[in-house]
């Protein structure tokens, strides 16, 4: 609800978002922002998938055991995707060369996912998740992901991965899933790119 307000006032010239000017806020704004937009998708498919069932569905414990699941895995991923895009601003920007660009996501989806605390999943996924960011970060075209929707492949892969969903269900549902997150990420870039200040100290 704050968020949407924001976005309102914003429109209206009545709310202009705080500049982003050291490394502190940049991992608050990714750890925010990934998890705004990985339960706002995952609950608003979920929704609309269950119908007039969905107030029932949560009082089924099972049911409410994979929606918690489902919302840790999507919000790694989250934080994974937001950092490779945010970092590949810096190197577009000719802050930090490749290995640089690597060592600067590692540090930040480390710092972000050190801060958790939750009893839903195993801590391991945490890392599980963050070893396979490296690797991508290792792999990726970062001038690629610095304008676009690139970098968000892996939460569009998780939502459809871990939404609580029959499987068959989701693959009539992909296109819808993948637009949903793909959308609401369209926002967050162009808060970030208004907002971030490249000359600030990352290391």
């Amino acid at each position: 609800m704050l968020e949407k307000l924001k976005a309102v006032l914003r429109t209206l010239g009545l709310y202009k978002l705080p500049a982003i000017e050291s490394m502190d806020q940049l991992i608050d704004f990714i750890d925010q922002k990934s998890s705004f937009v990985s339960q706002v998708t995952l609950y608003t498919y979920v929704k609309a998938r269950a119908g007039t069932q969905y107030p029932k569905m949560f009082t089924n414990e099972d049911f409410l055991t994979s929606l918690r699941i489902a919302r840790w895995h999507i919000y790694g991923a989250s934080v994974c995707d937001l950092t490779l895009f945010t970092v590949a601003q810096f190197h577009k920007e000719g802050r930090i060369d490749k290995t640089e660009s690597v060592s600067l996501c590692t540090t930040i989806i480390d710092k972000i996912f050190h801060k958790i605390d939750q009893q839903d999943i195993d801590i391991s996924a945490f890392t599980d998740i963050s070893k396979r960011g490296e690797k991508r970060a290792r792999f990726i075209d970062w001038d690629a992901i610095a304008d676009g929707p690139d970098a968000f492949q892996t939460s569009s892969d998780a939502v459809f991965r871990w939404a609580p969903i029959a499987d068959s269900l989701k693959n009539d549902d992909e296109e819808i899933i993948r637009n949903s997150i793909h959308l609401r990420w369209i926002g967050v870039r162009r808060d970030l790119k208004e907002t971030i200040n490249l000359a600030m100290k990352i290391t």
